[in-house]
């Protein structure tokens, strides 16, 4: 009996209770979990190749997953045919010619703007890589790009 009496002791020393929680909290506590099990491995701006793209990116992993997400303020030129793509290249070193060669398609593109997020195929060698980009497949057009800079952790 006086196990569950701690039990219950510990449950309100942290806020929590068996009775009705608001939604809100409900909610809140979710995005706290969820913020502590994702782990940020890159980040960084973007750098205008043929057309400047705004806002920020990460690449995070979670849930033994790893996604690229774009922020809410990312903003670039439309196109046909933009998609995301790791490079093996300095984002220094490339251009629309060479901006597919060893590089892996992450993902088409869904919009020119806001936030989105992106799974980053499954076996994909992050250390392989040395940039992250936004090509024009169609037109062979690079659009952007910025170096896998490591985040750290401090």
């Amino acid at each position: 009996m006086q196990r569950k009496s701690l039990f219950f002791a510990a449950l309100a020393a942290l806020g929590l209770s068996f009775g009705v929680a608001s939604p809100s909290l409900a909610s809140d506590m979710h995005d706290q979990f969820a913020e502590a099990a994702a782990e940020t491995l890159y980040s960084g701006d973007w750098t205008k190749k043929s057309f400047k793209s705004s806002g920020t990116w990460e690449i995070y992993a979670e849930g033994g997953k790893t996604f690229v997400k774009l922020s809410s303020d990312f903003r670039t030129r439309n196109a046909p045919d933009l998609k995301i793509f790791l490079s093996p290249l300095p984002a220094s070193e490339t251009n629309g010619r060479n901006a597919t060669n060893g590089s892996i398609l992450v993902s088409p593109l869904s919009s020119n703007s806001g936030e989105q997020v992106y799974e980053i195929p499954e076996g994909v060698d992050l250390a392989s890589f040395k940039s992250i980009l936004i090509h024009c497949q169609q037109f062979s057009k690079l659009w952007s790009a910025a170096d896998l800079a490591v985040t750290s952790n401090s």
